[in-house]
């Protein structure tokens, strides 16, 4: 079974986070998924290839642990760069190095901020960190604490050759057939984590939202890529399906419930109509069933002059009456010519 740790050592919350952006990183739960997968396979020997700047002691810790307890043989091989904390996972078993490869190997480090108490602890957690590492390069390498510390105290950077002579490998790959390995400047691979704020940023603005894909890039044998969608989370995974169905049903019944009032708010009078269907029938957000309404207002000013001049036009084609005669005999004069007729006919 083969295994390659390439990449930074990091935690197995953050692998996944490597392997959606594609970055090359190595966790243990990555390397446990192949070596249960040896075991289950009746598999005796692990190839392990390590081409790695370092990161998490902790992690490289857990997968050193890890290959040491495999029954079978464990066969590692420096193919590029094995510095800091893949230096550790370097030593769990038969190691070879290529002629063109380094190992590096220091002091560990972190930050703190505090006064000087917390300095003090800092340094002691740093101090016992240093030994556990130590431990591991003595088991390897027999030699002394102080050898060790002295080397890890200045950063020793190794080649193929001078790892053998230190007892840190157990062969330099293609040994017959070279003369010497060629010796690289001091590369600037052991920080190769992501920063903290990005993998926080990414899990902030990816939180409740299991429709993103999410890629698995454990290769196996034949280097096919597995991806981590809907389906396979629920079968493999159905306590963490549950979890983020119920976490996007609950974030969804809120920013429904936000839309709807937020329509609610917005919405004058006299649109029943159009605020049901922005509702339910067709649902929109409030911001959009606004600028509908003044489009429709719009419509409905234009549709009321288009009316209006309609409606003109139909009064203009009405021929008008000839205007009454003006009338100014008064009753009284009415009556003396009435009786002025009656007698006059006589």
């Amino acid at each position: 079974m083969k295994i390659e740790i390439k990449g930074p050592i990091i935690n197995d919350a953050d692998q996944w986070i490597y392997d959606w952006f594609g970055i090359p990183a190595t966790s243990p739960s990555k390397v446990n998924s192949f070596i249960d997968r040896a075991i289950r396979n009746n598999d005796n020997e692990l190839l392990v290839v390590i081409n790695s700047g370092g990161g998490s002691v902790f992690s490289a810790s857990e997968i050193y642990t890890s290959l040491k307890s495999f029954s079978g043989n464990v066969k590692i091989r420096i193919v590029g760069l094995a510095a800091s904390a893949a230096s550790v996972i370097a030593m769990s078993g038969y190691c070879e190095m290529a002629p063109t490869g380094q190992l590096m190997i220091h002091n560990a480090s972190t930050s703190a901020w505090g006064d000087y108490n917390e300095m003090d602890y800092t340094s002691d957690f740093l101090q016992k960190t240093n030994q556990t590492i130590v431990n591991a390069y003595k088991i390897k390498t027999n030699k002394s604490d102080d050898e060790l510390k002295a080397m890890m105290n200045k950063t020793t950077w190794m080649t193929a050759q001078e790892a053998k002579e230190f007892g840190f490998i157990n062969a330099v790959m293609f040994e017959n057939e070279y003369q010497a390995a060629a010796s690289v400047e001091h590369p600037a691979l052991v920080n190769g984590l992501l920063p903290a704020e990005v993998i926080n940023k990414i899990r902030e603005q990816l939180k409740g939202d299991p429709s993103n894909l999410v890629t698995n890039s454990t290769n196996t044998n034949e280097s096919e890529e597995s991806r981590m969608d809907l389906e396979t989370l629920q079968n493999e995974h159905p306590e963490l399906f549950k979890q983020i169905k119920n976490m996007g049903f609950t974030e969804g019944v809120k920013a429904e419930n936000e839309r709807i009032k937020a329509i609610e708010d917005m919405a004058p009078a006299g649109n029943d109509k159009m605020v049901y269907d922005a509702k339910f029938t067709s649902p929109v957000t409030a911001e959009k069933l606004a600028v509908q309404m003044v489009k429709a207002q719009k419509e409905a000013g234009v549709n009321y002059i288009q009316n209006a001049r309609e409606d003109a036009q139909v009064l203009n084609n009405v021929k008008p009456a000839a205007a009454p005669e003006t009338d100014n005999v008064t009753d009284e004069e009415k009556a003396a010519q009435a009786l002025i007729n009656i007698w006059g006919g006589q």
